[in-house]
């Protein structure tokens, strides 16, 4: 079995923790490739650093992230580049009170995305139709990250050309309907969206979380680990034709 943990953020957890020996470790459980998002300017500087066909990395200025330094320059300097698979984790948060800058930075984003042709990670925290009214406007590929909403806000955002990646968060009884909702959809993937701040004490390798979201995600849904796992592989390759993974 091939694990993807399609969402995580790989060089910003590599500040605290030796990335090296963990993705090997990692390797050993099945978990192998790994779609890493890029919040500050330093993170990208690392993936560029520290290249790994394994690894594809996006960018994106986030709603709701004060350590944030990214700006649509430097952004468009890495799409000119050539350098990410996607642009995001981008979106609407509603614990951020500044919602006309929301609006407009995501829309600035989206037409970058448009313009080079690229997908779009999704960080929507309430606020779904608000998100959709602008997003339905761009026909994009859209990879929806942790989405832990209501189920009516999931099929709204479903009603676009996206994927959901499914975490920790949707794996309580009170989240039932939701990742039923989002399995039969069969438009899933996995993530563990860890980063040095999410890091428990003692805790050596935090990547293998994966394992635990999948095997959690088997035990409460029936479905055997091979066939989430199939899924998820066919569903994330389906983004090749932008490049990663091709090195």
């Amino acid at each position: 079995m091939t694990f993807i943990d399609a969402h995580c953020h790989l060089a910003n957890l590599a500040e605290m923790l030796p990335l090296e020996p963990m993705l090997s470790e990692a390797a050993e459980h099945g978990i192998e490739y790994y779609l890493s998002s890029v919040l500050r300017k330093s993170e990208a500087a690392w993936h560029v650093d520290n290249p790994n066909p394994k690894i594809a990395f996006s960018a994106g200025i986030h709603p709701n992230f004060d350590e944030c330094d990214l700006d649509l320059d430097f952004i468009t300097e890495l799409c000119n580049r050539q350098q990410l698979w996607a642009i995001g984790e981008i979106g609407l948060d509603r614990n951020n009170s500044e919602l006309a800058w929301q609006k407009d930075v995501l829309i600035n984003q989206l037409d970058l995305a448009q313009h080079y042709n690229l997908p779009v990670v999704l960080h929507i925290v309430g606020l779904q139709s608000e998100a959709y009214a602008i997003l339905k406007n761009y026909p994009l590929r859209y990879l929806v990250h942790g989405y832990a909403g209501s189920v009516e806000g999931y099929r709204e955002l479903a009603r676009l050309d996206s994927q959901f990646t499914i975490s920790s968060r949707i794996l309580k009884p009170d989240k039932a309907k939701l990742l039923q909702a989002m399995l039969g959809s069969g438009r899933y993937l996995f993530e563990t969206d860890i980063t040095q701040y999410y890091v428990l004490p003692g805790e050596k390798n935090p990547l293998l979380r994966l394992t635990e979201v999948i095997n959690t995600c088997s035990i409460l849904s029936g479905i055997s680990v091979n066939q989430l796992t199939e899924t998820q592989y066919r569903n994330v390759f389906s983004y090749a034709e932008h490049g990663f993974f091709q090195n």
